[in-house]
């Protein structure tokens, strides 16, 4: 067992993945309902990286507005305060993961093409029956999986044990059980820690920490949980274009009645999804959104 801890990872990415100070005090701004629009684009426009995503966002064929957004105001008022919070905390997140040491064992591509899917699924399942969590969720399937990637990084010769070991027996060890053989933690406790150590919501911290787990969740967050629960399975379903559910980890049969979702409602929310992620791919692939 690796002498590596949750703690010292977290010490040691939090000071390599800090999310920047201008994120921080956008989402003070975004959270507060006096706060002016300008006095929020005048922050955002510290972060460069923050400004090209945004315009970015706002010129996109899923907001295809009659003329060119080119400022940050424009954007701001086009796109509405729950989708900018969004777009930061995931640019803030992309872009600290784009600094993690070369991870040559998890391309970055596949990466964030399954946390799009599970992202889109998440907030299509939420729209039909959970609509105050659709943004919440969508954030927290783009981000679920945040610790896979640090471990990648930080351990890869532990990690790419554990994966190997439970490719070699995927019905009888599952990969979190995999990685606490050979880390003494799994991935979604270290990016339950580390979302903590961010300070992000409560809600989302719970979302990396028990989407493998539904039932271990607080009762507050256990909707939110659940469906990412359930749009991590769809997502393996859309990357291997499959329908078949022994092709991707396993429900936890719980979270159907708690969300008062029908399981077969999932299938045609995949095909909505697939059609979906190319628009949020472009937003990690400049060449895309051009």
């Amino acid at each position: 067992m690796s002498s590596m801890t949750i703690e010292s990872l977290v010490k040691s990415t939090g000071k390599l993945l800090a999310i920047p100070r201008v994120v921080g005090e956008v989402m003070r701004l975004l959270d507060n309902p006096d706060s002016a629009q300008a006095q929020i684009a005048k922050t955002l426009a510290q972060d460069p990286a923050l400004v090209a995503m945004l315009l970015r966002l706002a010129n996109s064929a899923a907001f295809s507005p009659s003329r060119t957004v080119d400022s940050v105001d424009r954007a701001l008022a086009l796109l509405g305060r729950e989708q900018v919070r969004r777009l930061v905390i995931t640019g803030a997140v992309t872009g600290a993961a784009d600094r993690l040491p070369e991870q040559h064992l998890l391309p970055l591509e596949f990466f964030w093409r399954h946390s799009a899917y599970c992202a889109v699924i998440a907030r299509l399942l939420a729209e039909e029956t959970h609509r105050p969590l659709d943004g919440v969720v969508f954030l927290g399937g783009l981000l679920h999986d945040l610790g896979q990637l640090v471990l990648f990084s930080q351990a890869p010769e532990e990690t790419q044990r554990a994966f190997l070991n439970s490719l070699s027996a995927p019905q009888a060890i599952s990969p979190q059980t995999a990685e606490h053989d050979q880390l003494g933690f799994d991935h979604a406790e270290l990016g339950g820690a580390l979302a903590e150590c961010w300070g992000l919501p409560p809600v989302l911290c719970d979302i990396l920490r028990y989407h493998h787990d539904p039932a271990a969740a607080p009762e507050g967050s256990r909707e939110a949980v659940a469906l990412v629960h359930i749009a991590n399975t769809g997502a393996h379903l859309a990357e291997l274009d499959s329908r078949d559910w022994s092709d991707a980890p396993p429900i936890d049969p719980s979270v159907w009645p708690l969300l008062g979702i029908a399981a077969d409602a999932l299938l045609p929310v995949i095909e909505q999804a697939q059609y979906q992620v190319i628009s949020v791919e472009a937003l990690h692939d400049p060449e895309l959104a051009d």
